[in-house]
């Protein structure tokens, strides 16, 4: 992919202080190309095709201009069960209320998110305003990846607000930027029209196999059929995604990595495994601008209660400095434990306890009591010092998998339940292949659904999973209904002079607080969709408020 050279351009419309503002669209900008000179040549169409690229990657996946945490991936996942946060209640406040469920449309993360898929939806169309499909097949190559990322950036909308304002042009005048509500029927008809025709097109790459790296970087036709896939899935057109996922399993061109604690590292870039990634890179001039998801708000606590031993590194390289956010939840542990054991590929890969810090070198010198904890530590998408391009916790060259081929492989399964049971058995046992556990001899629903939980865990997919099986007000009723705290207490016989931390023994104990939110965990009737920020519903008249709100 070009590197990307006209962002301010583009960022001079971006829908800011709300996703249809006329005044963005007025500031002027020097030292740059002029727009009446630039939508011209195939170059020009790549950079404008590379500026869709890098605003859907930054709010999918992080960009410390929105907000050094910010992100639609964090968001959903603290939005399910798969995570808790940490650190303190007063820490990160808007974070803090996303997981206890206490969701107002004031929320610094909701009001970035939406605003950024908006701003990526809005550089989708001044492309395909701008540039002629007719007019070479680079134009006709971009053009298309535009439009799959703009029925992206739909598909998440659609499924987090619900009746969102469809924009499928550039707006131009105040009139236009008043956007009502558009029912989600018609969303979701515009994401499946606008793949379908993508994918028949004939102008999206595809992966050149297995070993193709770079293969997966653009939004290619599996990309787009794995969307689709997703798409029709969440209406419960089980056949129709049937026949699309199964176009993505029987390309060839993806499979499944062994070692699971490669993903989200730099090891993982451009795997077989990747069916769409966002692609990082190193850029020392840029460094601040390359991630805002892997940073020091997500690792575990080495600034000032962790300390790693003379051979802790050989763990997981830590990147030894952090402020504890992203816990796991005991339940979610327990799960993995009763499917394979504590001792399984899975949750060793991805899940550490409390309990095992000795096992690999880390001390903990005085008694420290931990928010939001229930004892056990996230390694899935934890920072290693192998990703960092220039030592910083902000500069990452690891990339983020939009979609993997273990979804991909489980959604078909579930797609093909009913009608071709035989194969989608084949599929789930193949997942389970690589877990190390034994094949099934049958399938259900509730099978598929424990599959996913665990082998899509903290992948920011659980979420959407809950909304469309109608899981999420029963799994969710309770989810903070208490806030626990975990206290770690060294034994007096630990040797100070072991500066391994091996020998080192705790005691520990955790305690519970009442939520003193009364709008606390899922709220029935309300918590279906999230809050149209209260700028948009400010600035855009025609926005209904969603209900509960």
């Amino acid at each position: 992919m070009k590197s990307i050279k006209l962002f301010s351009i583009f960022a001079a419309a971006a829908l800011i202080s709300s996703a249809c503002d006329p005044a963005r669209l007025e500031i002027p900008q020097m030292g740059v190309t002029g727009e009446m000179n630039f939508y011209e040549t195939d170059d020009d169409c790549d950079q404008a095709t590379a500026a869709v690229y890098e605003a859907s990657r930054k709010v999918l996946t992080g960009k410390p201009s929105i907000g050094a945490y910010i992100n639609c991936f964090l968001m959903k996942n603290l939005l399910s069960d798969d995570i808790r946060t940490g650190s303190s209640r007063t820490d990160q406040t808007d974070l803090q209320q996303i997981w206890e469920m206490h969701l107002v449309s004031t929320n610094s993360w909701f009001t970035a998110t939406y605003k950024e898929f908006y701003e990526s939806i809005y550089l989708a169309n001044l492309v395909l305003e701008k540039f002629d499909a007719k007019d070479s097949e680079i134009k006709a190559r971009n053009i298309a990846e535009c439009r799959g990322l703009r029925a992206l950036s739909y598909y998440e909308l659609v499924t987090l607000w619900g009746d969102v304002p469809l924009v499928d042009h550039v707006l131009k005048t105040n009139d236009e930027f008043q956007v009502p509500n558009t029912p989600a029927a018609t969303t979701w008809k515009f994401i499946e029209d606008e793949l379908n025709d993508i994918i028949k097109s004939g102008k999206l790459t595809q992966r050149k196999g297995k070993g193709d790296k770079d293969g997966s970087i653009r939004f290619t036709i599996d990309a787009a059929r794995t969307l689709l896939g997703k798409a029709y899935m969440y209406q419960g057109k089980n056949e129709e995604a049937w026949k699309v996922l199964t176009d993505v399993i029987n390309s060839g061109n993806f499979d499944l990595i062994d070692d699971v604690r490669q993903f989200y590292h730099i090891s993982a870039n451009g795997c077989e495994e990747y069916v769409y990634e966002h692609c990082r890179h190193f850029d020392m001039t840029n460094a601040y601008q390359q991630d805002g998801w892997h940073g020091i708000l997500w690792n575990w606590p080495f600034s000032y209660t962790f300390f790693p031993g003379t051979d802790c590194r050989n763990f997981h390289n830590f990147a030894e400095t952090g402020y504890s956010q992203c816990q796991v939840p005991k339940d979610l542990y327990d799960a993995f434990v009763a499917e394979e054991g504590e001792n399984g590929k899975r949750v060793t890969a991805w899940i550490v306890p409390y309990t095992k810090l000795p096992e690999i070198g880390i001390g903990i010198p005085s008694e420290k009591s931990y928010y939001n904890s229930e004892g056990y530590l996230r390694l899935k998408w934890l920072v290693s010092r192998d990703d960092e391009s220039v030592g910083m916790w902000h500069a990452n060259q690891a990339n983020t998998p939009v979609f993997k081929y273990d979804d991909v492989l489980l959604l078909a399964a579930e797609a093909g339940l009913q009608s071709h049971k035989t194969e989608a058995l084949s599929y789930v046992n193949k997942v389970r292949a690589r877990a190390n556990l034994a094949p099934l001899s049958d399938l259900n629903l509730d099978i598929i659904k424990k599959e996913r939980r665990l082998e899509l865990a903290m992948d920011g997919v659980r979420f959407q999973d809950l909304k469309r099986w109608g899981d999420a007000a029963k799994v969710l009723a309770t989810k903070s209904a208490k806030l626990p705290t975990f206290t770690i207490t060294p034994d007096p016989s630990n040797d100070p002079n072991d500066a391994t931390y091996h020998s080192w023994k705790y005691t520990t104990k955790i305690t519970y607080t009442d939520n003193d939110y009364p709008d606390h965990s899922w709220t029935v009737g309300r918590d279906d969709f999230l809050p149209f920020p209260q700028n948009e519903i400010d600035v855009n008249k025609a926005l209904e408020q969603n209900k509960g709100y």
